[in-house]
């Protein structure tokens, strides 16, 4: 039933993501172009933020198409763990950007270089406006699936990137000063550093085989022995093949009277109750 569901919900992402993909794709290579073409450096750091929103997108598509082939004898999980891979890669790929980014933005702040305020603001407008049709169309699915959840919150932090540059853009046209460029594309790479500590931290959580955050142990356990005839739980591990994918094993030492089919079902059905968990595997022992 759980990968039934998960399959279900990974179909009803296809659609949104794609659309969204579409939408930010093109005008990644105009907004990056744009700031090669224009000098400026704050529509280059949005434009590596825009990349990120692109393979979030991406890893959406993969993972609604890779769910689909069933586990085998060499991956008898599945392949939904190639969303985890990709999201490290990501982060990782990221950071080094945003070091190469800041580095510039800090000689260029001692050092200042020409920029065209007027068609950085102009880029970075068509970019904000790209980015709110994105959310618009992300919004809905996002709020039962949880890979869409994470598309949209980049497309809504790159929003506020876009505006970020819209105003240094402003500020270099009124002003003339340029340095305003370095220090947007500072406020923007902080914001990829935002936007992906959470990333690299739910990554390697998962690949460790942490808990999944949302469930305790503690309570877990605490409510196996709760159960009538059961006397002890342990052995109890959790983890996630992926965000929303989680799955648990354990031993339950039962009462020698209670009938362990009836022990069985009781600890499944609350686990499912109380903890959503119905990839459960529970050794019965007397």
């Amino acid at each position: 039933m759980q990968c039934e569901h998960a399959l279900i919900q990974d179909r009803r992402a296809v659609a949104p993501a794609a659309w969204a993909l579409g939408i930010a794709f093109p005008f990644f290579i105009v907004e990056l172009s744009g700031g090669l073409y224009f000098g400026s450096l704050s529509l280059i750091a949005d434009a590596m933020h825009l990349m990120m929103d692109l393979i979030a997108l991406a890893m959406t598509l993969v993972v609604a198409f890779a769910s689909q082939r069933p586990p085998d004898h060499k991956r008898t999980f599945g392949y939904e763990r190639l969303e985890v891979l990709a999201a490290l890669a990501n982060g990782i790929l990221l950071w080094v950007a945003v070091g190469i980014i800041l580095r510039e933005a800090y000689e260029r702040m001692s050092f200042p270089k020409e920029v065209a305020g007027g068609p950085m603001a102009a880029i970075a407008l068509l970019g904000l406006v790209c980015n709110l049709t994105s959310g618009w169309i992300l919004y809905s699915s996002s709020r039962r699936n949880i890979n869409l959840r994470g598309a949209f919150f980049h497309v809504m932090t790159d929003a506020f990137g876009s505006a970020l540059v819209i105003i240094a853009g402003l500020v270099i046209l009124e002003t003339g000063w340029y340095q305003a460029d370095a220090v947007a594309s500072v406020l923007v790479c902080l914001v990829i550093i935002f936007s992906s500590l959470w990333l690299l931290r739910d990554s390697i959580h998962i690949l460790l085989e942490g808990a999944p955050a949302h469930i305790h142990v503690e309570k877990v356990q605490k409510a196996l022995e709760n159960i009538p005839g059961v006397r002890d739980a342990h052995d109890i591990h959790l983890w996630s093949l992926t965000q929303g994918s989680e799955s648990m094993s354990g031993h339950l030492t039962i009462a020698q009277e209670m009938d362990s089919d009836e022990a069985l079902k009781a600890a499944t059905a609350v686990l499912k109750e109380r903890f959503g968990l119905s990839h459960v595997t529970l050794q019965i022992e007397k």
